[in-house]
């Protein structure tokens, strides 16, 4: 349930709502026009534009970002980056892959995975059967780098705790990282010996299917990680000096540019005290950099933690230690430097850093809570300023030097426009408007972003709502309100959501709802959630559907409320909680009690079993299901690995023994956490009979 990945979940809940981007083929808005596209900088002065024509066609040109002038040209591919040789896995053997060519360079029984080239492409590194091996490709010399790799005993390949939580999907549980001047790796090695053993069982064949994993949940013991620098040539592994018996995580390491260190990121299993340590490549000997404590949480996953410049002197850290996410600037050693952003706001990204003139970009949400703008600031903290313009969130290209950007903006009730400007903010072009002539103004009255004052009186909550065009005067609509609700996600953005012809039709007020734990509030919003996950976002919720109800003609009787993954659970938590106001739910891949999901997520928000019982006990959706009055529909996939099925098994049970009626369930054989694949259809279609059986009058 990682942050930065939890929009997957949103999405699979995507036929609920109005922000779905086509669960199914539908006719898509035909009255706008295609916005020219981007393709790439060909240099720091030059990008390519398609601009669309008739017939699905489209022409290419060369655009001078200094004036805007457009000159044809027929090279489509300009501007992007020429894929060179690339690695694959194919039939468990490694094969580099040129153009149309292929070579076979392993010739194992055993599966290779991970295979990652060096920076200067003369080796290969990867893993087999749990060791870290690299291949000399001049001479074709395979290098078995470690030698105690076994199921238990994880050498460059994380945990599955490891790869869910810290380093992220996208690493496919890599857990090594080539040093740049390509002579040395730096290696998680992992024991899993401790950490308890889940059992996932499914349908398959006569005898059913099984698999294990080893899964650690609210204290229970985590991996044993040491961290370990060896030659890409082989040879003896220098150990990083940490005692790998602490309870602690480590996070993903940086090397230096220099190659001669590597920056370890430390957090204590408490997850409030973190560190950052330069470890010596040569002798492993470790010195304290950077310290933060929080009363609350400290995230290890944070995204852009560090970024190295002026050639490795300096670094940019990302902290929340403010109550929100901002730029710190520190020398090599972890010297202070400056503050470099200012404000109570969220950074989103870096964007760029002019090292030369001492100049960071970045993008935030200092002029519009639910909206991206593109900023600059001195390295010095001095002289910050907004290089994006109007009510509106954009979406940023910058030219490879920062001289130039390129801007997508739009807001909710105005479709995209392209535009052209440089680095001080000045517009040199508007490149295209995708409003044509035929537009139908009427659309954007029917989308608002919507703020509602909290219950406490301290923060404005957004809805994004989506009006059934022709509303009838003292009519009452149906409402479905599709939400994620875990701590720092987002479902809100102050932006064009492209819609079908069909929806426009649809007699159902749509709604997502964000609240104080969402990333736009930053760390102050989000502490409100610490030790119990779901108190403070039913309460923003209730005030958004009272809101709805006095203010938008929704029916009371008819809301519905739907999410996967964390969205599931608070949708199950919200149907016990607050019957009187969410009267129907779908949720799928719910966690109904916080015990039984992985320890690092849930001890980071809820500490242990131990030390917050009462936590524990409000959050689960156990503790409330005598109250269920309204109709829940629970979906699972059967072997998911992530939220296993259990949490729906137990919550069935509990409502069976106690006699309630009001629920279905859909099992989905097959499928882990999420319900894409062959299913997707079954799992739409589903989706709109519940909706059509729940709510009735919603459709003409």
């Amino acid at each position: 349930m990682k942050r930065h990945t939890i929009i997957n979940a949103f999405l699979l809940a995507a036929p609920l709502a109005f922000a779905t981007t086509g669960y199914a083929q539908r006719a898509t808005e035909n009255d706008l026009l295609p916005l020219p596209a981007v393709s790439g900088w060909t240099d720091k002065g030059h990008f390519i534009l398609q601009r669309y024509e008739e017939k699905n066609t489209f022409k290419s040109f060369v655009v001078e970002a200094g004036t805007g002038k457009e000159v044809p040209t027929d090279n489509r591919s300009a501007g992007r980056k020429a894929v060179g040789k690339r690695v694959i896995i194919k039939q468990d053997d490694i094969f580099i892959v040129e153009g149309k060519t292929s070579q076979q360079v392993t010739h194992t029984a055993a599966k290779e995975v991970n295979p990652v080239f060096s920076p200067d492409s003369n080796y290969i590194a990867f893993t087999r059967n749990n060791d870290l091996y690299t291949l000399e490709l001049a001479t074709g010399k395979e290098i078995r780098l470690t030698q105690d790799g076994s199921d238990v005993i994880l050498n460059g390949y994380a945990s599955w705790v490891y790869y869910e939580e810290i380093l992220g999907r996208a690493t496919n549980y890599r857990s090594f990282w080539w040093s740049p001047d390509s002579k040395s790796i730096a290696f998680f090695r992992t024991d899993d010996s401790k950490v308890p053993l889940f059992t996932i069982t499914g349908a398959g064949g006569d005898h059913g299917y099984i698999e294990t994993q080893r899964y650690p949940q609210p204290g229970d013991t985590n991996p044993a990680i040491r961290i370990g620098i060896v030659a890409a040539t082989g040879g003896a592994t220098v150990w990083a000096d940490f005692d790998e018996h602490t309870d602690q995580y480590f996070g993903t390491p940086y090397w230096n540019p220099d190659s001669k260190s590597l920056v370890v990121q430390w957090l204590n299993r408490g997850q409030d005290h973190y560190q950052l340590y330069n470890i010596a490549s040569a002798t492993g000997a470790k010195k304290l950099a950077y310290e933060e404590r929080q009363a609350t949480w400290i995230n290890l996953d944070e995204e852009e933690r560090l970024s190295f410049i002026n050639k490795g002197k300096e670094f940019l850290l990302i902290s929340d230690k403010s109550g929100y996410r901002q730029i710190y600037l520190h020398k090599a050693d972890g010297t202070f430097e400056s503050r470099v952003s200012q404000g109570d706001f969220v950074v989103s990204h870096i964007k760029y850093v002019d090292e030369e003139n001492r100049v960071v970009y970045f993008t935030g949400n200092k002029d519009g809570l639910n909206r991206e703008d593109l900023y600059r600031a001195d390295l010095s903290g001095k002289h910050m300023k907004r290089l994006t313009f109007g009510p509106y969130s954009h979406e940023i290209t910058l030219s490879p030097d920062g001289a130039y950007f390129t801007t997508r903006y739009s807001n909710a009730g105005t479709p995209d426009q392209l535009a052209l400007l440089n680095n001080q903010g000045k517009l040199i072009k508007v490149l295209g408007d995708s409003k044509g002539p035929d537009f139908d103004t009427t659309l954007a009255k029917n989308y608002r972003i919507v703020y509602v004052k909290s219950e406490d009186g301290k923060f404005d909550i957004p809805m994004r709502i989506k009006f059934p065009r022709n509303m009838v005067a003292g009519k009452k609509y149906p409402v479905v309100i599709a939400i994620y609700g875990g701590p720092a996600s987002s479902t809100i953005k102050d932006n064009w959501v492209p819609t079908y012809v069909q929806d426009r039709e649809e007699q159902v007020i749509s709604v997502s709802m964000d609240h104080r734990g969402s990333t736009e509030f930053g760390k102050v919003g989000q502490n409100y959630m610490y030790r119990d996950l779901a108190q403070w976002p039913i309460k923003d919720w209730i005030q958004g559907v009272k809101w709805l109800i006095a203010n938008a003609q929704a029916d009371p009787e008819k809301v519905m409320i739907s999410g996967y993954s964390f969205g599931g659970y608070i949708t199950c938590y919200a149907l016990m909680h607050a019957p009187e106001y969410f009267k129907y739910g779908i949720a799928g891949g719910s966690v109904t009690d916080w015990r039984m999901y992985d320890s690092h997520y849930t001890e980071r928000y809820m500490d242990t079993p131990a030390e917050n019982p009462e936590g524990y006990k409000n959050s689960s959706v156990l503790t409330y299901t005598d109250k269920l009055q309204g109709k829940l529909l629970l979906i699972h996939g059967v072997i998911d690995d992530n939220v296993h099925v259990m949490n729906t098994l137990e919550l069935v049970d509990k409502l069976q023994r106690a006699g309630n009626m009001h629920f279905d369930m859909m099992l989905y054989p097959g499928n882990r956490h999420d319900i894409l694949g062959p299913r997707m259809e079954h799992y739409s279609e589903l989706m709109k009979s519940y909706r059509k059986k729940w709510l009735s009058d919603m459709s003409k």
